[in-house]
């Protein structure tokens, strides 16, 4: 651990020189281990907004490590987030060697061998040549440019050599030695528990108190109401092979005493069971010493294997297939009755037109006698003109003297009702010498 906080204390002197700040706060964290963000403030005479500012800084180089909880102060029930900072001196030598790593090769330049080096260059139209690329072309002046034939000039970038290497190996020589010893040792791990735990206390004047705070339980802090923060460990699954089908003796057992459990803490209270004032047992309608759910069981499986439970299947299926057929029947006579509805409203008897039968009396304006029709065959009654309910003015509704409406005919039947319909007289259009005109 001593290795490793002089190389922290000696690269953090070499590359923050113009940052005194960072060195103390640095140093800081290596005396106390590890310091809360108002005690580090106290210490550094500044306020925590421009301490956690100073410290970012030094968070991204890798140089220190940050973390928070939540702490309650005395009286108060509402915790607040306090934040602490300690060296994590592994993660900080990583990025020290790496820091190092990328000095060293940009020190060294470009790797590039001299025959492909760009070396000459047009100031015109910025094209770039090779030395051996601009041989053939040779001006008073120098090279010329392949693509304007203007003068080229030479590349006088600095590249790293023999030089820079060896300057930058006597600057960096206290940590190329430092390295290799701390790769032969076991550097602990310094995390916050340990440093907090190695932790030195601050020690502060009486007009800078210090608050007192008392770290929460983590776990107290868990939700446990929340669904699916139950059983979090991981489950074993047993898996038993066995020769014979069906569940086993053991299976058996044991689904039986699972059973009794649950009839047990199913079981009535005594203050139905038992009177409360006589004391008492009730009796019940079934065997209160048989677990309900066995004997529920057991019920179905007799009810299903009983004669009795056959019979009444059978009953049951026969009395569906008669309600079936009886339905059947039912829809064909429905059907016939609809035929022969069908069959009535269509069927009419013809009417003799004949020169014999006279004209309804009523078209003519006559008084509703109908004259007899010796010509007509088949007819032996006077046709009769019933009037609609509705008093249409096709039909006429008056009654023959000589029959009435139910007089028999020559074969014994009555005679049936015939309507007859008036033609409606066309309106002639007026023409336009008939119109009269009168004069104004």
């Amino acid at each position: 651990m001593d290795l490793a906080q002089q190389l922290v204390r000696s690269c953090v002197r070499s590359f923050f020189t113009e940052e005194p700040k960072l060195v103390i706060v640095v140093d800081a964290l290596i005396l106390h281990s590890a310091l809360r963000d108002d005690d580090l403030a106290y210490l550094m005479g500044m306020n925590t907004k421009e301490l956690h500012k100073l410290c970012g800084a030094l968070k991204e180089q890798r140089y220190l490590a940050v973390h928070s909880r939540p702490e309650t102060k005395e009286g108060q029930q509402r915790p607040i987030n306090r934040t602490y900072y300690f060296i994590d001196y592994r993660a900080t030598i990583d990025a020290i060697k790496w820091r190092v790593y990328l000095i060293d090769k940009e020190v060294q330049g470009n790797t590039v061998p001299a025959l492909e080096r760009m070396e000459w260059f047009c100031p015109r139209c910025k094209s770039e040549y090779t030395t051996l690329a601009v041989l053939d072309r040779v001006g008073p002046r120098g090279f010329l440019c392949k693509k304007c034939d203007f003068d080229l000039q030479q590349v006088t970038e600095e590249t790293g050599g023999h030089e820079m290497s060896t300057k930058l190996n006597a600057q960096f020589k206290f940590i190329t030695d430092l390295l290799p010893k701390i790769d032969s040792v076991i550097i602990p791990e310094n995390t916050f528990e340990k440093a907090l735990a190695s932790a030195v206390r601050v020690q502060r004047d009486s007009t800078n108190p210090a608050s007192e705070t008392a770290p929460i339980d983590p776990s107290s802090e868990k939700p446990t109401a929340v669904k699916g923060m139950k059983n979090l460990e991981p489950t074993k699954i047993s898996v038993t092979l066995t020769a014979t089908d069906g569940p086993t003796a053991a299976d058996i057992a044991a689904e039986k005493e699972r059973k009794l459990k649950n009839a047990a803490q199913n079981a009535m209270p005594s203050h139905f069971t038992h009177s409360t004032v006589s004391g008492e047992q009730v009796k019940l309608a079934h065997d209160s010493s048989i677990p309900s759910s066995l004997a529920v069981d057991d019920k179905k499986d007799i009810a299903l294997d009983s004669p009795s439970a056959n019979a009444e299947s059978a009953e049951i299926d026969d009395y569906f297939a008669r309600l079936k057929a009886e339905q059947a029947r039912e829809a064909e006579k429905e059907q016939d009755e609809e035929y022969e509805t069908d069959d009535e409203e269509d069927e009419f008897e013809d009417v003799p037109t004949g020169s014999g039968v006279g004209t309804p009396a009523s078209s003519f304006g006559g008084d509703g006698k109908l004259p007899s029709a010796p010509g007509a065959s088949g007819l032996s009654s006077v046709l009769k003109r019933t009037g609609s309910a509705s008093g249409s003015g096709t039909s006429t509704g008056v009654t023959s003297p000589v029959t009435g409406p139910n007089t028999p005919n020559d074969d014994g039947r009555p005679a049936k009702k015939v309507r007859i319909e008036e033609p409606a007289a066309k309106e002639e259009p007026e023409s336009e010498e008939d119109m009269e005109f009168e004069d104004v």
